[in-house]
């Protein structure tokens, strides 16, 4: 399996900036939040700085100590998964670029149990074409170091639901039954067995959670734009067009319950996710899933309901980590698929930007037009 030292270089013209930020609030359930954030943004120059520091080793080794991994593999093992030792694109604190006079604002969210900076290379690319992405950090389902120097790991909680999901003799009796490309009406049929079972209904109350942090977080970045907040984004930033979200795995179900419950996110995308949280709900948002089979049978709910535009593009030749950062950090072959690591890094980046670029910036061209062997597109739901 061929490993890499570095990050591939950015698609788009910009240096791209990153910088963290920590934010509290109190959410619904009346728990406090401390949450982080990076924030990747475009620049016009490094400034002479080294590339920033991929992952925090001590974040790095919050992993040996996440009972839902330690229950089926000792710490050293699960260091072991992946690498932290690469050089990545961007750097720490630079200067907002002044090539533009306000730029548009997406958010990224990581899968259930990861942390803010496994999104990387995606948010690498979409800041160096003129983006600012804000990768978030979800209390107690999510692992970071923060600004401040505190460690965040996952929750007891949140590792104990997800080792019921995954051990749930229901859910693995369903998922022995997904049909490789199923009809919408058997898809749909499956979302609706899964989605109420008890260990997933468990599950969907924390992408609720990180919803309300990626809206809490979009408050506060109004905030800045409008001065009310110190930050470089005063007045910088492209709100008027409305934001997008999009998540690897669990961060995409979070992706479609923000896209849902805040008018302000305008789109949405899923990274091989699933409908937590939005079994009977209508999105009202254009909203492109990019899967590998069978999961279909995870998703088809959304466009059924959903009264925007909803894309479903199959791809080959990948595994569930092929859709973050792992692509490259990953250091077991059997957790790789086969298609090539910096063609899949195509596909992630070309769809997400041409789906974000036509929703927010209204640029004519859309995702139908990408070509890719092995990206098929399965279905387009257009419900009126």
């Amino acid at each position: 399996m061929k490993t890499y030292d570095a990050f591939p270089e950015p698609v788009g013209s910009y240096k791209v900036g990153r910088t963290q930020m920590d934010f509290e609030y109190t959410a619904s359930d009346r728990s406090k939040r401390e949450l982080t954030a990076f924030v990747f943004y475009p620049s016009d120059s490094d400034e002479g700085k080294p590339t920033s520091t991929y992952m925090f080793p001590e974040t790095f080794e919050l992993l040996s100590e996440l009972p839902h991994i330690t229950a089926v593999a000792n710490g050293d093992e699960i260091l072991s998964i992946f690498s932290i030792d690469i050089e990545t694109r961007c750097y720490d604190d630079l200067a907002l670029s002044e090539k533009e006079r306000r730029y548009p604002v997406l958010f990224y969210v990581c899968g259930a149990g990861g942390s803010p900076e496994r999104g990387t290379v995606v948010c690498t690319d979409l800041a160096s074409t003129g983006y600012v992405v804000i990768a978030v950090g979800h209390q107690n389902s999510g692992m970071y170091k923060r600004k401040d120097g505190r460690l965040s790991n996952v929750s007891k909680e949140f590792s104990d639901i997800v080792v019921g999901y995954s051990s749930d003799p229901d859910v693995m009796a369903l998922a022995g039954k997904m049909e490789m490309r199923p009809d919408e009406e058997t898809a749909i049929e499956m979302c609706r067995s899964v989605f109420v079972l008890p260990s997933v209904v468990k599950l969907t109350k924390y992408a609720k959670l990180q919803a309300e942090d990626v809206r809490h977080i979009a408050d506060c970045f109004y905030e800045m734009d409008a001065g009310e907040r110190d930050s470089i984004f005063k007045g910088r930033l492209l709100l008027d067009a409305g934001i997008g979200v999009f998540g690897h795995s669990y961060g995409g179900s979070t992706s479609a319950m923000v896209c849902r419950d805040d008018d302000r996110f305008v789109c949405g995308a899923g990274f091989d996710s699933g409908a937590f949280g939005v079994l009977d709900s209508d999105i009202g948002k254009p909203f492109m899933l990019l899967f590998s089979d069978p999961n279909y049978n995870m998703n088809a709910v959304i466009g059924a309901n959903n009264s925007a535009e909803t894309w479903y593009f199959a791809v080959d030749g990948v595994m569930h980590y092929d859709y973050c950062d792992l692509l490259f950090t990953n250091t077991k072959e059997a957790l790789r698929g086969e298609r090539d690591a910096m063609e899949m890094r195509s596909v992630l980046t070309d769809y997400t930007k041409t789906f974000f670029d036509h929703c927010i910036l209204q640029k004519a061209a859309g995702v139908e037009g990408l070509a890719f062997d092995g990206v098929e597109e399965i279905k387009t739901s257009k419900n009126k």
